[in-house]
């Protein structure tokens, strides 16, 4: 991992350990208190420096009521994840197709959209605020109003959605599932 790659994970990390704090209302001096650590230390970590041991991330962790992957996951994507469905399975099957951590509050949405080249244009939500699509059936392109994504039927894509966005059929009798997250501190 290169330096700039490790700056990238320790501030999200950082941003991740200040989002969970402030959506369970704890001071800085109260969560380090509570983890054992300086409040100094707890500072230089939200603010994406430090190299914390994985005793200290637990140790926060705990102090939080998260388990230890909600610190180090990655709030939201840099770049819209597409996972297309596998195929049919003999009998049956259970696919994993994305994990959303705590702290964020969730909205599910059915996208509907008749016609090849009707679109729906979204505002920016919150800041933090994700989207997660599956497409049941249809094809459309979905994201970043500047840079969308073409996904198709059985396709799963996952999008920040603090930007303007877009959701365009590419093909008829579009039908999709919209997964909304957004940080529970937000609203």
């Amino acid at each position: 991992m290169t330096d700039r790659q490790q700056d990238g994970v320790a501030a999200a990390i950082g941003a991740q350990i200040r989002r969970m704090r402030e959506a369970r209302r704890m001071s800085a001096a109260d969560l380090a208190r509570e983890a054992g650590i300086s409040k100094g230390t707890l500072s230089t970590l939200e603010s994406g420096g430090g190299n914390p041991t994985i005793e200290t991330l637990s140790a926060i962790a705990v102090s939080l009521r998260l388990p230890l992957g909600d610190l180090i996951l990655p709030a939201t994507p840099a770049k819209p994840v597409v996972r297309a469905g596998t195929g049919a399975p003999e009998y049956s099957k259970q696919e994993l197709l994305h994990r959303m951590g705590a702290g964020v509050l969730t909205e599910v949405w059915r996208l509907r959209i008749h016609r090849t080249g009707q679109r729906i244009d979204s505002p920016a939500h919150a800041h933090g605020t994700v989207e997660h699509v599956y497409v049941a059936h249809g094809a459309l392109l979905v994201g970043a109003a500047d840079e969308p994504t073409e996904v198709g039927s059985g396709d799963f894509v996952v999008f920040t959605a603090d930007v303007p966005h877009c959701y365009e059929a590419t093909a008829d009798d579009v039908d999709a599932v919209c997964v909304m997250t957004y940080p529970a501190t937000s609203w």
